[in-house]
């Protein structure tokens, strides 16, 4: 009966590791703002999403400029957005900018997840009105008259607020335990602890769960590219290229988290090898002196 119990303990325990892991990954890396911000902050020189941000503030300044001043623009107006455009994205005041913005989307979904009565008819979206007012600040040094607009609002979606309310039931669900896990998968090994017989069977029971540990982050690397791959496919909005560069960023961070939970394979191996050698030794019997 002991046996038994153990063995099933051992196997809840190994169940819940990947729970345990993903659920503290979301925890550390998602759910914190200042984590967010710093996961996904390297992507300020990512040239895709400084090129789909040049591009909307560019839009975003001429369609301004056309539509509250319709006569009297330059014809090479357009060449000279696109160029205040990359100047604004290459400037040393991008990365603050794109980390500002991002702290922002971090706010907007979690807002959506958290919250069963938000609405959701709009889109997650990035603040690019900064660098317009700079492509706007740099035209107005061609000539152009901008200090006849109005403020000039663009915002650059990411994905439709309904599309991440999809997720929210899963994620307040998911979010009330992640944080119990890691001592669920504790306690668990706990038990088994107590339940085996012997400091042997002990050396065993730890060994054999920090080896589930290593096997449950090792299967949480294999379903991080497929995982990535189902985000993405879920996005429906315009320039989702930015969504993409996201999504990839945020889910390419598990990999070195679940990566480190692999290192449990060696003392869980050892702990095994150990706790069968020394049953090995104490079940070998002891030879008789021969007197004669």
């Amino acid at each position: 009966m002991r046996t038994l119990a153990l063995t099933v303990t051992v196997l809840l325990a190994t169940l819940v590791a990947p729970f345990a892991i993903a659920g503290s990954w979301l925890t550390a890396r998602v759910d914190d703002r200042a984590a967010y911000v710093d996961t996904v902050g390297g992507l300020a020189d990512d040239p895709t999403v400084r090129r789909v941000l040049a591009d909307a503030a560019a839009d975003g300044a001429v369609e301004a400029l056309q539509e509250n001043i319709p006569f009297g623009l330059p014809s090479g107006v357009r060449t000279w957005a696109d160029q205040a455009a990359r100047a604004a994205v290459e400037s040393p005041e991008f990365p603050a900018f794109w980390r500002t913005a991002n702290g922002d989307v971090h706010d907007q979904v979690l807002a959506v997840l958290k919250d069963p009565d938000a609405p959701a008819d709009g889109s997650i979206t990035v603040d690019a009105g900064p660098l317009v007012d700079l492509v706007l600040a740099r035209l107005e040094d061609r000539g152009i008259p901008v200090g006849l607009l109005p403020d000039v609002e663009v915002r650059v979606p990411v994905e439709r607020e309904s599309k991440v309310a999809e997720a929210g039931p899963a994620y307040r669900a998911v979010d009330g335990v992640s944080r119990l896990l890691p001592f669920v998968w504790i306690g668990l090994v706990v038990i088994a602890l107590i339940v085996a017989r012997g400091w042997r069977a002990e050396v065993r029971a730890l060994g054999f769960a920090l080896l589930g540990v290593a096997l449950a982050a090792a299967g949480l690397l294999a379903a991080a590219n497929p995982l990535g791959t189902a985000v993405l496919d879920r996005v429906q909005v315009e320039r989702r290229e930015l969504a993409g560069v996201l999504v990839d960023t945020v889910i390419d961070s598990l990999e070195p988290y679940a990566r480190g939970f692999l290192l449990a394979a060696v003392p869980g191996l050892v702990l095994v090898l150990v706790g069968l050698w020394s049953g090995r030794r104490a079940e070998s019997p002891v030879p008789e002196p021969d007197w004669h």
